[in-house]
């Protein structure tokens, strides 16, 4: 009798679970060197914003790391 396999290792859903945060980290490496080169004071770009805004959103989706807790 075969056994039923497993919704996260057969289709494309699958896949995309199974890759998504690795793409995720190396986007994410990639947008922090971006910002390093640009410097800690200047003020990014809208679209840069936005780009980060998905990415963090993203990461949090699948399953990343929250928001970071502020003090005040």
């Amino acid at each position: 009798m075969k056994t039923p396999r497993s919704a996260a290792r057969s289709g494309t859903f699958g896949k995309v679970l199974v890759y998504a945060p690795i793409v995720l980290e190396v986007l994410n490496l990639v947008r922090r060197s971006q910002a390093a080169k640009r410097g800690k004071y200047v003020k990014a770009r809208k679209r840069d914003r936005i780009i980060d805004g998905l990415l963090g959103h993203a990461s949090r989706a699948v399953g990343g790391k929250g928001r970071k807790q502020r003090w005040f």
